[in-house]
């Protein structure tokens, strides 16, 4: 299966385990294996939606299946109309994508959001408190390597409640987005990635302020490169 959507095997054992899986590689298992997205969001219903019509070459690259998936809900919008645009709104949730550093503020200016993207709203816990950022660092990859907008919940803030999810966290001025390991008085802010620039993080939870966590990352669009 990772050599068929073009991923590391790693990646797809980490996918496997419980890690967030980006919705470019979602659509790629839901063109080539046929499931249905109702199953796969819900576990109710039939698993398998029906294969597309049109042959669906393993070669081609996440960019060329969103470009496909594009395509096709542009064609379905022109045939279905003003019913079809409704059922979108009603399956989506648009969320406002700011600079990261602004999510160190305790309130967010919707005047300073620089773009939005679009998720499934049944995959967004609490959408009206939910806010995405894009990734600075490598920290995260292969998981949310640089440059993938990280949709993060900021109504989700209590420690004991995310040992082992991908949080937002404030440290020295700064947000970051890492696992978060809870060991006795400390949290860990886990790197997927650790090197010389992106090494643990510990902080005394005890000494911590209240707003130490922003809030913990519930979806993610990965930036993936086309060589």
């Amino acid at each position: 299966m990772a050599r068929r959507l073009n991923l590391p095997a790693r990646t797809w054992y980490n996918y496997e385990t419980g890690v967030t899986v980006p919705a470019e590689v979602l659509l790629a298992f839901i063109e080539l294996t046929g499931a249905a997205p109702a199953y796969l969001t819900s576990g109710e219903g039939p698993r398998y939606g029906g294969r597309s019509a049109e042959p669906l070459p393993a070669e081609l690259s996440p960019i060329e299946l969103i470009r496909r998936g594009l395509e096709k809900l542009e064609r379905e919008r022109g045939a279905e109309g003003t019913a079809h645009a409704c059922r979108e709104a009603a399956e989506f949730q648009s969320v406002p994508v700011f600079p990261i550093e602004d999510l160190l503020r305790p309130r967010l200016d919707p005047a300073d959001a620089v773009g939005r993207v679009l998720a499934f709203r049944q995959w967004l816990p609490n959408p009206a408190a939910t806010v995405a950022a894009r990734v600075q660092d490598d920290a995260m990859s292969p998981i949310l390597p640089s440059g993938s907008v990280a949709a993060i919940d900021r109504s989700d803030v209590n420690p004991a409640d995310l040992q082992g999810k991908i949080v937002a966290a404030r440290k020295d001025g700064e947000l970051l987005i890492r696992w978060l390991d809870l060991s006795g008085r400390h949290a860990i802010l886990r790197p997927n990635n650790p090197g010389p620039s992106t090494p643990l993080v510990s902080v005394v939870l005890d000494e911590a302020p209240e707003d130490f966590i922003v809030g913990r990352v519930v979806w993610s669009w990965s930036r993936f490169s086309e060589d």
